[in-house]
């Protein structure tokens, strides 16, 4: 499958417009598309995918629901473009985390914070995991595929601290969903103006797990 990198952050779409030698409407356009997303995201988040609804959102982008509409005709549609949005982001990541020289408990440290660092920035209040038996089976696929393409890219990293003597655990697997699963909750209770950065709670996660993989 030939996944859809429809989602980028507003800086880097700009650019990737200007080289392409896009119109300010196309530009204009995909900035306001990702807005919404964002916008349903949160919405999804905070309330529930069936609590949520289209005036919540439109009401968030001071838009008319008829406006919306034009850009998205579904509530799966925006579910699966909010999944899509965070999992293409962490998955350029962890790719470039990988293809660096660092060594295994660099890359693990590095990819934890990128992790976190994309949830904050991009999805503060939007919890999403719980939502993703709502899409149709078309747009599962996708988000399953993308997952499961992260999740190795992350097994990979611990994978090669074992084979390297510098991670003690021996189920690579296992550690990876624990460590996944503490960082994606992490959207349950962060807020930007609670009491810890994102730098904070990053260094935290990292104190926990990576230095208790050390051998």
């Amino acid at each position: 499958m030939i996944f859809k990198f429809i989602a980028m952050t507003i800086k880097q779409e700009k650019k990737t417009n200007k080289i392409k030698g896009k119109s300010f409407r196309e530009i204009r356009y995909e900035e306001k598309k990702l807005a919404i997303i964002k916008s349903a995201a949160k919405a999804f988040g905070q309330k529930g995918f069936h609590a949520a609804t289209i005036e919540d959102i439109t009401n968030d982008l001071k838009m008319t629901k008829g406006s919306l509409y034009y850009y998205f005709s579904t509530k799966e549609e925006l579910l699966y473009n909010a999944h899509l949005l965070s999992l293409e982001k962490v998955l350029k990541n962890i790719i470039k985390i990988n293809d660096t020289d660092d060594p295994p408990d660099i890359k693990l440290n590095t990819a934890i914070a990128k992790h976190l660092e994309v949830l904050a920035t991009e999805f503060e209040g939007a919890f999403l995991l719980q939502y993703e038996f709502h899409l149709p089976d078309e747009y599962l696929d996708e988000v399953n595929a993308l997952r499961d393409t992260y999740q190795k890219n992350f097994i990979k990293i611990i994978e090669d601290g074992i084979q390297k003597g510098i991670f003690k655990s021996q189920n690579a697997r296992m550690v990876a969903f624990i460590i996944l699963g503490s960082i994606n909750w992490f959207l349950r209770w962060y807020s930007s103006t609670g009491r810890w950065s994102v730098k904070q709670i990053s260094n935290a996660y990292i104190d926990l797990f990576c230095k208790g993989l050390l051998t």
